[in-house]
């Protein structure tokens, strides 16, 4: 049996990437179209906007909203800074390494803020963390 060609010529083979090319493509359009974003849409807070650096996500998250006109939420629960309080530590009790994460809206006094993250700094927690809306442009230069 003898497999070689007539002409004697020896071709060089070749691998086609333009089919390899089109599935990554598509497998990119379709992993980009089906992943999901974190929010939440019960609360009306406008975050402030911010480059972003690293995002996190942990399982053990403790996110604590601040409106504008000051409430507290935890869980969808307006709660006062006492109540917050209470809230945290028995929180803290099950977990140290939990993150809490302030989502407060960017019109909210900037003391309201401090006082959620240093409660949350006595109680124990080593990680806080604010919540923000990333830019979808680079910051222009003045």
């Amino acid at each position: 049996m003898n497999f070689r060609s007539k002409s004697g010529s020896k071709g060089i083979a070749a691998l086609e990437i333009t089919p390899l090319v089109d599935i990554v493509f598509l497998l990119l359009i379709f992993f980009l179209l089906t992943a999901t974003y974190v929010q939440n849409p019960n609360l009306d807070i406008s975050l402030p906007k911010a480059s972003v650096d690293q995002v996190t996500n942990h399982q053990k998250d403790f996110t604590i909203a601040i409106k504008e006109d000051g409430e507290l939420r935890y869980n969808n629960v307006v709660v006062s800074l006492e109540r917050l309080e209470g809230i945290l530590t028995s929180e803290y009790a099950q977990g140290e390494d939990s993150v809490v994460v302030v989502r407060a809206d960017e019109g909210a006094r900037h003391g309201r803020v401090v006082e959620v993250m240093d409660l949350a700094k006595r109680i124990g927690f080593g990680k806080l963390a604010i919540a923000i809306k990333a830019r979808t442009t680079s910051p222009e230069v003045e």
